[in-house]
């Protein structure tokens, strides 16, 4: 029989306001940034909660971001591991470097910055409705989802259609109140789905990431069905929820706050804003997993082999340390790159393309809505405090 866990629970309330993190993050920071604590389903790991000692963790190989055949710790209680064709997030160097030069090729910031226009195109469709519409509107079914979701699936060449499918699924997955039948459900509902469009790509290849990851090869092998799936499945799934849900919760703190909106007035400054928007909510609210792979000592800690260790992206991003303004959006301050698409070899392949995302969508929301408030106050809407990505459940607005 299993003994319960004598370690602390993992601190989880946000008791000021929606926007602030739960308090017991300053004190580890500051008394002890490598502590252990329990998770939800009862597993043990080691919480890291300062900027540099993330960077440290997060650049250091002896720590896989690989879980097979091991239950990481999780807000899910009840919940196996979910089986997932092979990806990038189940890689390590070298493997990880092969694969990941791959992805990249169609997801490099100059990329990014070529699709601007045509998500400029989808933005405005989409402002154009919610004006057709009316107030009062709810912006995330509105804009905050479908525009990111657009784009994702025309980057892979996903039938934008299907949005709704896949954003479903992605929903299922992420609550932690899904039951483990409904996750598998989703899972292979998702597989078998992307499956067909992978089979498609490689009897009919266009100009899209699909199609010219079905035409690479690895290490003289061409790309099989289950890594073009597995691969498929990552970025659909990364695409459109964190970006959707910063967009969210950028739009309910910007709300009502001239100072700010008018830094999306030119592109440099918009720039700044984003990045701001990126680094207070950063909606990997519980961070990143690593597993030792040998005895590790960070930050004068030891930690053995086997050992989980969560690198708390939120936290570290507000580390006094290192921000002149650390829990506060603050675009004069000295520029400290941020570590919300975390750190290493395992940053976020689509970084590039969420900036760009948001910083459009942003500027032409409140270009086209200057007078854009919440129907409530922003601290009384519900927020996803119980989701793997955090967000808010709607955002009712008027103009």
């Amino acid at each position: 029989m299993v003994q319960p866990s004598t370690l602390p629970m993992l601190p989880r309330e946000r008791v000021t306001h929606p926007f602030d993190l739960p308090p017991e993050y300053l004190a580890l920071r500051k008394e002890a940034p490598i502590s252990r604590f329990v998770w939800p389903n009862g597993v043990e790991g080691w919480l890291v909660t300062t900027y540099d000692l993330q960077r440290e963790v997060l650049a250091d190989n002896r720590f896989s971001i690989d879980r097979a055949g091991c239950m990481p710790p999780s807000l899910a209680v009840g919940r196996k591991p979910v089986m997932m064709p092979r990806s990038l997030v189940a890689m390590d160097p070298p493997e990880h470097t092969k694969w990941r030069r791959l992805i990249m090729r169609d997801l490099t910031p100059g990329k990014a910055r070529a699709l601007e226009p045509r998500i400029e195109a989808v933005t405005r469709k989409h402002l154009a409705r919610m004006r057709e519409q009316g107030p009062p509107v709810d912006l995330l079914p509105s804009l905050a989802f479908p525009v990111p979701s657009a784009i994702i699936c025309e980057l892979l060449g996903v039938p934008v259609a299907d949005q709704d499918f896949f954003q479903h699924q992605t929903h299922v997955r992420s609550s932690v109140h899904s039951t483990p039948d409904e996750v598998d459900e989703a899972t292979i509902a998702l597989t078998e789905y992307l499956a067909g469009i992978v089979d498609e790509k490689k009897r009919h290849p266009a100009d899209d990431l699909l199609s010219h990851l079905g035409q690479a090869e690895v290490d003289g092998e061409p790309v099989s069905r289950e890594h073009m799936v597995g691969m498929a499945m990552l970025l659909l799934l990364a695409g459109h929820e964190t970006t959707a849900s910063t967009i969210g919760v950028g739009v309910a703190n910007l709300m009502g706050r001239p100072d700010l909106i008018q830094e999306l007035r030119t592109r440099e400054s918009a720039d700044r804003l984003v990045e701001e928007i990126l680094r207070i909510h950063s909606v990997i609210q519980y961070g990143v997993l690593r597993r030792a792979t040998e005895d590790v000592e960070v930050g004068g800690v030891r930690i053995a082999a086997g050992d989980w260790v969560t690198c708390l992206l939120a936290s570290g991003n507000r580390d006094e340390s290192r921000y002149q303004c650390s829990h506060a959006i603050d675009v004069n301050q000295p520029t400290v790159p941020h570590i919300t698409f975390g750190y290493g070899v395992h940053q976020c392949v689509g970084m590039s393309l969420a900036r760009v995302e948001l910083r459009v969508v942003l500027r032409a929301l409140f270009t086209e809505f200057p007078d854009l408030s919440p129907i409530c106050p922003v601290e009384e809407l519900r927020y996803r405090e119980d989701m793997f990505v955090y967000g808010l459940y709607e955002l009712p607005v008027r103009w």
